[in-house]
């Protein structure tokens, strides 16, 4: 009888899973035995709780001792209760994420045991429908150690009777960042974006009190001028990275300013007037610049950026989108300045075309990610000789409606170690370009080709075994696509069908049997599927942990506590994005009263009458609104409350608010 090997120590075994990268690869090591299940449960350190999860928590906090990471994400119930249930547990938390909740669940923090409170550094807030300066104070007194902290986009759920009830204040004001600046001395990053109450005292109060700020974000904030920027500049000597949008900097103002940030490596410019003069002071302050960004920006030249350029040629990040007048010929002359750019951003340039293109992927040896979304790739000719840039793992060339076949030819024998590439919405790629990119590039890990209505296959030859996120929404994409897809995409993950019509049962049943891996698929809209669809998929490939199934299923109680006894964590049905129906509301009303075949055309497609008047009747107060105020530049309804205290016809627009709301609700 031969002799037994002794078994490995268990230390041994968690120096060795302590090389797994992410959490995800321990899931398979805990399913080859219970002392793997026993080693990986104590080196889990973040847990993802959803609706379906809550049921699980208690055996969850037992099973994992050292999480540091805490994210809430679909999340409907009060997160009190679960921070109460995790009060019995000093985790050494790090960050926790409590974006897109009602409030700030206060009962909850103030149960966590002191320890854990002293870990936590990072506290995300995002999206939150009430959140006030006395929840600050209440973050300020429980979190002394945070370091990064996003209170950004809020979502201003709140109407003038709502006032009371939120302690007076209709969310963040200067008072609320002034006190938690005051008491919060390592804080480094904040992003106050989307809080149009706060102003330049904010920022001067973070200057004054915060040593140790990196990074600054203040987008779409009204009342931030570039006097609190300058603060910054001046009184922040660790400042890394400043964030803005909508507001406009003058040069002479700021020049000084500029050289006391000795440390800035990253600007961020969105939606603003931005002049040469601005430029040309960045490129006379010799600042550590690793990432600029110009997003829509207007008032410069291609001097300034020439200057800037020429200056900070070691320069790894450079965004420029929306700049129309960029063309091909300025482009060959910056190509000249960005041999260490390792990402290149050229969306919404609508005068760049191939040249641009190959021109970057010749001249930039250290490029890993380009993006051209919504430009003229594609409309010239543009001759390849020997160009080949190995580096070069993202490619964004979406929305480019005369992108060809013999284009993306090209393309992929000049990138074959693309790992995604995103190609969504080009009208004019059919099999034969998908065809050869996937036969060049078989390091690809995302194929985005959602809109693409000639794609119906990726090619008999396609090889693709490291594809792990195919979204293919509203394609031609048919059934012999799909059982292409799951005899050559084994590692498949992530899995977008929704609107291709031209998929059935058959095709998905095909993936679903070869793609052992799937975690995720959707279905919404794909009209040819069978009823059985569903339960087929849950009972058959154990690892789906979300499914989007087809418009218009309906499950029971029953039907879902089953499917989560399976694994199944998410059946999520469809909810359209209101503030698009909003928007789409008004264009149909503007649309309706200059033409009535614009009535007819809508009631044809939604067969709704009542549906119809709905959105009509919203519209129409929508517009009432935004005339009445004036507000352009105001994007959110807490912007709207604002102007809405002095407004000399205050009662007529509170109606219209108040309705407004109410048909929301109702619907």
């Amino acid at each position: 009888m031969p002799e037994r090997c002794p078994e490995i120590p268990e230390e041994i075994w968690e120096q060795i899973i302590a090389y797994v990268p992410q959490d995800r690869f321990l899931e398979p090591l805990s399913l080859v035995s219970k002392r793997f299940l026993s080693i990986t449960n104590r080196f889990k350190q973040t847990l993802t709780i959803s609706d379906p999860t809550a049921l699980f928590l208690p055996k969850l906090f037992h099973r994992f001792p050292k999480l540091k990471h805490v994210y809430f994400r679909d999340f409907s119930e009060n997160p009190s209760s679960v921070l109460l249930q995790m009060s019995q547990f000093e985790y050494p938390l790090e960050s926790m994420d409590l974006s897109n909740q009602k409030k700030l669940p206060l009962e909850g923090l103030e149960g966590l045991p002191r320890a854990t409170l002293s870990s936590i550094r990072s506290l995300k807030l995002r999206s939150l429908s009430i959140l006030n300066d006395s929840d600050l104070g209440l973050i300020a007194h429980l979190l002394p150690n945070l370091e990064v902290l996003d209170l950004s986009e809020p979502k201003d759920d709140y109407n003038v009777i709502d006032v009371d009830s939120c302690g007076g204040s209709l969310g963040i004001t200067d008072e609320g960042i002034a006190l938690l600046a005051s008491k919060l001395s390592n804080l480094r990053k904040i992003n106050l974006s989307g809080n149009c109450l706060v102003s330049d005292k904010s920022v001067m109060s973070l200057s004054e009190n915060c040593g140790n700020l990196e990074e600054l974000v203040v987008k779409d904030c009204n009342f931030i001028t570039q006097d609190g920027i300058v603060a910054a500049f001046r009184s922040c000597m660790n400042l890394r990275s400043v964030c803005l949008l909508g507001t406009d900097i003058r040069a002479p103002e700021v020049s000084e300013s500029l050289l006391c940030a000795k440390n800035l490596c990253v600007l961020d410019f969105a939606y603003m007037g931005v002049s040469d003069g601005l430029l040309f002071a960045i490129t006379k302050a010799s600042l550590p610049l690793k990432k600029f960004t110009l997003f829509h920006c207007q008032n410069f030249t291609f001097s300034g950026i020439l200057s800037l350029l020429r200056t900070y040629q070691s320069l790894e990040y450079l965004a420029l989108e929306g700049v129309y007048f960029l063309n091909d010929r300025y482009m060959i002359d910056l190509a000249k300045f960005l041999r260490n750019a390792n990402t290149i951003k050229l969306n919404f340039c609508s005068k760049l075309s191939d040249s641009t293109f190959f021109t970057l992927v010749k001249n930039c040896p250290s490029l890993n990610s380009l993006e051209m979304e919504k430009t003229d790739l594609g409309k010239q000719e543009f001759a390849v000789n020997n160009v080949n840039n190995p580096q070069i793992r993202v490619l964004n060339l979406a929305s480019n409606k005369t992108l060809s076949n013999e284009c993306l030819e090209k393309i992929a024998s000049t990138c074959p170690n693309l790992e995604t590439l995103d190609l969504s919405s080009c009208l004019a790629i059919s099999r034969k370009g998908i065809g050869e990119i996937v036969r060049n590039c078989h390091g690809l890990m995302q194929i985005h080709m959602s809109g693409c209505t000639q794609i119906k296959h990726l090619g008999l030859d396609a090889d693709l075994p490291k594809l792990q996120v195919l979204r293919v929404s509203g394609s031609g994409l048919n059934d012999e696509g799909l059982v292409t897809v799951g005899k050559r995409c084994h590692e498949l993950l992530y899995l977008d069908l929704m609107y291709c019509n031209a998929v059935t049962s058959r095709g998905v049943k095909e993936v679903i049997k070869n793609c052992i891996k799937l975690r995720e698929i959707n279905l919404n809209f794909c009209r040819n599927m069978g009823h059985d669809i569903l339960a087929w998929m849950v009972f058959t490939r154990p690892s789906l942990k979300k499914i989007v199934p087809p418009q218009g299923l309906v499950l029971t109680e029953g039907e879902k506590s089953l499917f989560l006894q399976h694994g199944c964590q998410r059946v999520s049905f469809y909810q359209p994005n209101m503030t698009r129906l909003v928007v789409a509301a008004i264009c149909i009303q503007v649309y309706y009263t200059r033409s009535s075949k614009g009535y007819c055309g809508f009631q044809r497609a939604y067969h709704d009458e009542n549906k119809l008047v709905f959105f009509l009747r919203l519209s129409v107060s929508c517009l009432f609104v935004m005339i009445c105020l004036k507000r352009s530049a105001c994007k959110s309804f807490q912007g709207v409350l604002v102007s809405l205290f002095t407004h000399p016809h205050i009662a007529v627009i509170q109606r219209h608010i108040t309705h407004m709301k109410e048909l929301l609700h109702f619907r």
